[in-house]
């Protein structure tokens, strides 16, 4: 079968050889009928027919495309059509040559092949493009070629054919000589100089050096263009190639290249302009002439690169960004058709939200969260490389939710989520993140660093959407509910510990063990009882459990990881603090064991205000949003959810630092009928009735009737659920049998009492 797709694919080269040929002798006969047609020309036309059909005999013979003999006998016939003297008496049939060269070279040679044709052939094409006496269309077309080959060995092919000794210093010496005003010179010299310092590192070298000065001229050619506009004439090439030999060296492998290239005074200011121009022109008619989506993702390419540099750059690159008013065009392109353009967006604004004055500046873009959830849900769901535009953008929104005016982005987002269900795209994109950054090993997987940030961006954002939704019952059954995320967590969890390194790498961890705790089934509720006792598993946390049963070896990646940050990061702020709460959380699991001893109570105050932050908002207000208005907006409805975040991550911080909460203080019993709906409860259970994990006692019903009713296990309300009285003592309810019987043990004694205070007489 695979011989025969060979033996097919070499017949159609062959075929689109002859017809570039065919061409090439339609012109030579038509360029016969003229006059005065030097002798050279004569030749070429009466032997061309004979020459052309000994080439194709050789490409019949050969397999999987032009190669060798082949190879070289197309060279040795086109060559002739592409020295200088030629192109200056005949420019029209130089310039069929050139392109019948150009198509050949792309699509008839094989990999192997091609270095053997495009050396020679590109020799020739670069005299062309150096010889000032030329016009400047068969220059360009000379460049075009040599702009677009970037096959592994052609620059090195290039470099040593015969005659091309000091082409680069050449190259660069045309680079920064001023346009003619027929068409700009230098943008040639750019478009090839690109393409080698792309392919090559010591032409990359070369270019980048002080010596050279081609990094200051490019940098005015951006700013020039940026200043000017588009030129009118739509015969005029692209004058942005530029931009390409600036976004090769801001990226080169060699520091000594990439970092002065990044320092370039005005580049990032330049390339903000040109974004800015371009946005300007954008329903004009010659943007399809300047390959509007490849300029725009070179532009932010350079922008990229730059803020990827030292602060002190990358804060410029901000100022740029901001003084230009280009945030909203980098926004903007999120939508772009381009895959590599809506990545590049992407980057940037990850990088933008670096700087606290960023982020800042980002919130107050209109619909700026929503455009990054709505371009990280399309990727998502276009199957697209996770590493690109999701991770970035994932990165950016978690930037966004850290800094101090982000909790409405967690809140918009939190109900984007719920509008979608747990198997929405947004979730999944989220989950997926964190999945396909501990997929090692397989072909094509991407390095250590970019799997740390698909980690780190995936969990982040997770870890902000449920603090938000962790006081919000219905929206946090749905997060439960994401196919693979605890599983994926828990993998997680253990590769990157288990790597350590820099403590910013581990924070990973932090997000991790706080997204793992709150899908098994930590909530407020349960950091407002005194032993800290963990819920029995409900039907949303049960894959969960399930998936930590499955990672026996969790459990000491928990126990180091707190370790670790008790020893770093005494005075940790409150998210990292939040991801240790969650591993302690996590030790007290049976799944483990109850390995970690009990935490200190939370404080009365601190947990009062936290249930009165994330209590279920009303019906009205518990109505989510639309998926492209995650992010935006706030009603008085939501308020108490908007604050969620920050007063959900004191609840938990306290509960690890020690208090004494009124929750854990006796509960007073209810007055209830022993026919009431606790019997059902009571009937299966016997003596082994539910209760408080604090302890209870007697009293009358006032304190109890102030407080929410709520399952003494699971902590669910009776808005959400029917509650049953323990049948003992009336003073706790749950949800079912699972939960009276999970909260026995530590319920029995306060449970006892209360019937002995309940059976005293007076």
């Amino acid at each position: 079968m695979a011989e025969t797709a060979a033996v097919a694919a070499a017949a159609l080269r062959r075929q689109r050889l002859a017809a570039q040929l065919q061409h090439v002798d339609a012109a030579l006969r038509g360029q016969a009928q003229s006059p005065g047609l030097p002798p050279e020309v004569q030749e070429l036309a009466s032997s061309w027919d004979v020459r052309a059909r000994a080439v194709l005999d050789a490409a019949g013979s050969a397999e999987g495309g032009l190669q060798g003999v082949a190879a070289t006998a197309v060279a040795e016939l086109l060559q002739p059509l592409l020295g200088g003297a030629f192109a200056a008496a005949c420019p029209e049939l130089c310039e069929a040559a050139i392109k019948a060269a150009s198509t050949i070279m792309s699509q008839c040679c094989s990999t192997e092949g091609l270095p053997s044709l495009f050396g020679p052939v590109a020799a020739s094409l670069l005299d062309l493009v150096l010889n000032e006496q030329l016009s400047w269309q068969t220059r360009n077309a000379a460049a075009e070629p040599l702009a677009e080959l970037s096959q592994p060995g052609c620059a090195a092919a290039l470099l040593a054919a015969p005659g091309a000794e000091g082409a680069v210093e050449a190259l660069i010496a045309a680079a920064q000589r001023e346009g003619d005003g027929e068409g700009d010179q230098e943008d040639i010299a750019f478009a090839v100089l690109a393409s080698l310092a792309e392919a090559d590192d010591a032409t990359a070298e070369r270019v980048g050096s002080a010596a050279a000065a081609l990094l200051p001229a490019a940098a005015e050619r951006v700013r020039g263009v940026a200043a000017d506009g588009p030129p009118t004439d739509i015969l005029l090439p692209c004058p942005f190639h530029a931009v390409r030999l600036l976004g090769a060296l801001t990226s080169a492998a060699s520091d000594a290249v990439r970092l002065p290239a990044r320092a370039v005074p005005g580049l990032a200011d330049a390339a903000a302009g040109l974004l800015m121009a371009l946005a300007a022109v954008e329903a004009r008619a010659l943007q399809d002439v300047w390959h509007h989506d490849a300029i725009e993702e070179r532009s932010l390419s350079v922008l990229s690169n730059v803020m990827g540099g030292a602060p002190s750059i990358c804060a410029t690159a901000c100022d740029a960004l901001t003084s230009r008013g280009a945030l909203p065009r980098v926004v903007a392109l999120l939508r772009s058709s381009s895959e590599a353009t809506r990545m590049r967006a992407s980057c940037v604004l990850a990088l933008f939200v670096h700087e606290e004055e960023g982020t800042a500046a980002l919130l107050q873009v209109p619909r700026a969260a929503s455009e990054l959830a709505a371009a990280l849900r399309r990727a998502y769901a276009a199957g697209e490389d996770p590493a690109m535009t999701q991770c970035y953008a994932a990165l950016a929104l978690s930037g966004l939710l850290g800094h101090s005016g982000g909790q409405r982005v967690a809140a918009g987002l939190a109900r984007a989520a719920a509008a979608e269900g747990s198997a929405g795209s947004l979730l999944g994109a989220l989950a997926g993140l964190i999945v396909a950054s501990v997929a090692e090993g397989s072909a094509g997987s991407p390095d250590l660093d970019t799997r740390w940030r698909m980690c780190v961006g995936g969990a982040a954002v997770l870890n902000y959407v449920l603090l938000v939704s962790i006081g919000t019952s219905q929206q946090l059954r749905l997060l439960r509910q994401v196919p693979r995320l605890a599983e994926a967590c828990a993998r997680a969890l253990e590769h990157w510990v288990e790597i350590g390194g820099s403590d910013e790498r581990l924070e990973v961890a932090a997000h991790l063990a706080f997204v793992l705790a709150a899908v098994a089934g930590l909530g407020v509720n349960q950091t407002a009882r005194g032993n800290f006792q963990p819920p029995a598993p409900t039907a949303d946390t049960a894959a969960a459990r399930a998936a930590l049963r499955r990672a026996p070896g969790l459990a000491g990646t928990l126990q180091r990881f707190v370790e670790w940050h008790r020893r770093q990061h005494p005075e940790a702020e409150p998210v990292k603090k939040v991801g240790v709460m969650g591993a302690m959380w996590l030790l007290r699991l049976p799944e483990f064991g109850g390995l970690a001893a009990a935490p200190p109570t939370p404080a009365a105050a601190a947990v009062a205000s936290a249930a009165a932050a994330v209590a279920a908002p009303a019906p009205a207000a518990a109505a989510p949003a639309t998926s492209t208005e995650a992010g935006l907006g706030s009603t008085p409805a939501t308020a108490a959810l908007v604050q969620a975040p920050a007063t959900a991550a004191a609840a938990l911080e306290l509960a690890a630092a020690g208090g004494r909460s009124a929750a854990a203080q006796p509960l007073a019993p209810e007055a209830g009928s022993r026919g009431s709906r606790a019997d059902v409860a009571s009937s299966s259970s016997g003596d082994r009735g539910g209760g408080s994990s604090s302890g209870g006692g007697g009293g009358g019903g006032g304190e109890a009737a102030e407080r929410p009713r709520e399952c003494g296990a699971c902590g669910r309300s009776a808005a959400e659920v029917a509650l049953l009285r323990c049948v003992g003592c009336k003073a706790r309810h749950y949800c079912g049998d699972a939960c009276a019987k999970a909260d026995w043990s530590a319920h029995r004694a306060a449970c006892k009492a209360a019937r002995r205070a309940a059976s005293k007489p007076g």
